[in-house]
């Protein structure tokens, strides 16, 4: 049962989309409001309204006869997912760079040496925690609460969508702290436009490499 004192639909929603990432709902299960309603004991309409919330940030698909459907994603989707997380992220750099200050610098460098030093006694789980840390720092850093939301939402949905896999390359976690530590050198520098192109380099790989995985994923049919 959800405690009283919390906003209940965005409780129920983080409580959903952590099922939905764990695998506990798997794409194609419908997620049912009157049962949903039952289990966390409280009435349907908070229920309802996680439910549409998901469903706009591109968990879910409500269908005709079905209701709230965990969605599918295919490779389209990736692919559009990519490029709006691509271009929310250099907002997000860019923002970030005009006002960064010497202890925010510090924090990164500080995630930063953590994440090298998982690669050194490699755990997936704890890399792509400090993966996280490294950009949800910077999206805080630009102070745009909208773009936080989205681009937080969107680095799920990389995550569910294989980013682990990816990341299992040797090579791939190698690059992505080279690709890190190209950002964080253009931020000490207060160069806004090479923290910008260094964002857009750290994407571009990051799409790359997804693309590559599937390549691998599909050969192996």
């Amino acid at each position: 049962m959800l405690e009283k004192q919390l906003p209940y639909k965005h409780r129920v929603y983080e409580i959903l989309k952590k099922e939905i990432l764990s695998g506990h709902y798997k794409p194609g299960d419908v997620l049912n409001e009157r049962k949903l309603s039952e289990n966390l004991g409280i009435s349907r309409t908070p229920v309802r309204e996680a439910l549409q919330m998901l469903e706009q940030d591109g968990w879910l698909q409500i269908e005709t006869y079905k209701g709230a459907v965990v969605r599918e994603f295919d490779w389209r989707y990736m692919q559009e997912t990519a490029r709006i997380r691509s271009a929310l992220e250099v907002c997000a750099i860019e923002d970030a760079a005009a006002h960064i200050t010497e202890s925010d610098l510090a924090l990164l460098e500080q995630i930063q040496e953590e994440q090298q030093k998982v690669l050194e006694n490699f755990d997936l789980e704890a890399f792509i925690m400090q993966d996280r840390r490294f950009h949800t720092c910077l999206y805080k850093l630009s102070g745009n609460h909208q773009l936080i939301r989205l681009l937080e939402n969107y680095y799920d949905i990389f995550r569910f969508l294989g980013t682990q896999a990816v990341m299992n390359s040797v090579e791939r976690r190698l690059t992505t702290l080279l690709e890190h530590q190209a950002i964080l050198d253009a931020l000490k520098r207060r160069d806004i436009a090479g923290a910008v192109q260094a964002m857009k380099d750290h994407m571009r790989h990051t799409e790359e490499n997804m693309q590559n995985h599937r390549a691998r994923a599909l050969a192996v049919e």
